[in-house]
């Protein structure tokens, strides 16, 4: 059986290990296939300082910052709802949790294309729809450096919504039935009953959900790189974008691989917290 597992075992080391390895190195020497002198010289930590002094750096790491906030806590909340709503429905609810996925599956870049052309301010439908209903602010977003990031943390809510909807759904139908049964015989009221009763026992879930969703969202790439190309200017600019340009525009590999593994170990110190979270049932302390 061992020899059925070589191939798999290959693969991995050709797609995970020595791509990792490789730039573990390279954080710490000083290549770029381009730029004269940097032929793969050791210099350390020296990456890494230059890491944090670097004003761009910091513009983009508060732009995803802001980004996954905003999008994570516009999700949750319109999940919410959409998830209270669903469960008053009685028929048709089958039909309307598989349509529901349907923003969930579609590719990033077909999102950010699809959204390129409804917020086009030429021919946009959504664009002209927002314009003739009063609402001249929300048009000519991506190309205005105030409205941009708003509209790719818009775009991000309508593909993610569902999954946040869909997750606190099932975790509302696994609740057992007699503390809420309970509460509206003491005389609460549904939202009370909601608050206080039904919020509490989701916590897991609620958990769970926000933090897989905060982990997606720091590393939003495709869309932003379709949509707005990190513009106008850097105003939509997030951390992996900045990477890939320091990497594949200047061509400083050993940079981008610094700015790379600083992502990967946030990565999986968040990961930490989410699996310790969830052994912990969702309480954080």
């Amino acid at each position: 059986m061992g020899w059925f597992r070589a191939p798999a075992v290959v693969l991995l080391l050709a797609i995970v290990v020595y791509p990792l390895f490789r730039s573990v190195q390279l954080s710490f020497e000083s290549y770029s296939p381009l730029l004269p002198g940097r032929t793969g010289q050791w210099v350390g930590l020296e990456n890494y300082r230059h890491l944090t002094h670097d004003p761009a750096l910091r513009g983009a790491i508060v732009r995803v910052a802001v980004f996954t906030f905003c999008a994570v806590v516009l999700e949750f909340t319109f999940g919410r709802i959409v998830a209270l709503l669903l469960s008053s429905i009685a028929n048709g609810r089958r039909l309307v949790t598989s349509l529901m996925i349907i923003p969930m599956v579609l590719t990033p870049v077909v999102i950010g294309l699809s959204f390129a052309l409804l917020l086009n301010p030429q021919f946009g439908a959504l664009n002209y729809l927002l314009k003739h209903l009063g609402l001249g602010f929300a048009t000519n977003a991506l190309n205005s450096p105030h409205k941009a990031l708003p509209a790719l943390i818009a775009v991000d809510v309508w593909q993610w919504t569902p999954f946040m909807a869909l997750l606190l759904f099932a975790g509302m139908q696994a609740l057992p039935h007699d503390p809420l049964e309970a509460a509206q015989v003491d005389g609460a009221s549904k939202l009370s009953s909601f608050w206080f009763v039904m919020v509490p026992m989701l916590r897991p879930v609620v958990v769970v959900a926000i933090l897989f969703r905060a982990a997606e969202a720091v590393r939003e790439f495709d869309k932003v790189f379709v949509l707005t190309g990190g513009g106008p200017g850097n105003a939509t600019e997030v951390t992996d974008l900045y990477t890939y340009r320091q990497s594949f525009t200047v061509f400083d590999l050993s940079y981008g691989a610094s700015i790379g593994m600083v992502v990967f170990l946030a990565t999986l110190l968040a990961g930490g917290v989410f699996f310790a979270l969830v052994r912990r049932g969702g309480r954080i302390a």
